[in-house]
């Protein structure tokens, strides 16, 4: 998930995710509905957050602690790890919390070692085929963006990536996670 606007320092008040955190609660919905199942966490997700282009914050299921329910607790886990990547050089990983990451990578970079690792990005995008039925491949990474859309220059890293679209109607980007989650989940039952 792209980030445009959450602030980089991780200087902003648990109280105001909206606000003065930067659409931070669009992050933390995103994350809840990556997963949390009932009684549960998926295990084998992962998601990457790539924050105004320059750090990328990655949470890894099957390693992930202390995700709860709501917004507030997320927030400040993602707080943690922005403040955790201040004195972080380019390219370095550094652990937050359990189960979190973060490093000075900025989109390009993400797709690239995405792609090095034999996962393959698809794009939710509105315009795209649709998402029911496809098939995907086993290691599969979906991108989509926060509030805002894309950026020309991030157009520009995504071009060539497979499109899809969850339905006809515009929805917000968490409860395309969740439709995505469904979709992959009726077609490992077949």
């Amino acid at each position: 998930m792209v980030s445009h606007t959450v602030p980089l320092g991780g200087e902003f008040s648990l109280t105001d995710l909206p606000g003065g955190a930067g659409r931070l609660d669009v992050l933390c919905r995103a994350a809840n509905d990556a997963f949390l199942i009932s009684h549960g966490i998926r295990k084998e997700v992962a998601l990457h957050y790539v924050i105004q282009d320059q750090v990328t914050i990655s949470l890894w299921g099957p390693r992930l602690r202390h995700l709860n329910p709501d917004e507030r607790s997320t927030a400040s886990l993602l707080r943690e790890a922005l403040r955790s990547a201040r004195d972080l050089p380019p390219g370095k990983e550094r652990p937050s919390t359990p189960g979190i990451t973060v490093r000075r990578l900025g989109l390009a970079g993400l797709l690239s070692d995405l792609r090095s690792g034999g996962i393959e990005p698809v794009l939710l995008d509105e315009g795209g085929e649709p998402l029911r039925g496809r098939a995907f491949p086993n290691e599969v990474a979906f991108i989509l963006s926060d509030h805002q859309d894309f950026s020309p220059a991030e157009e520009s890293i995504l071009d060539g990536i497979p499109r899809v679209s969850v339905g006809p109607v515009v929805l917000q980007g968490h409860q395309c996670i969740t439709l995505v989650h469904n979709e992959l989940d009726l077609q490992e039952e077949q």
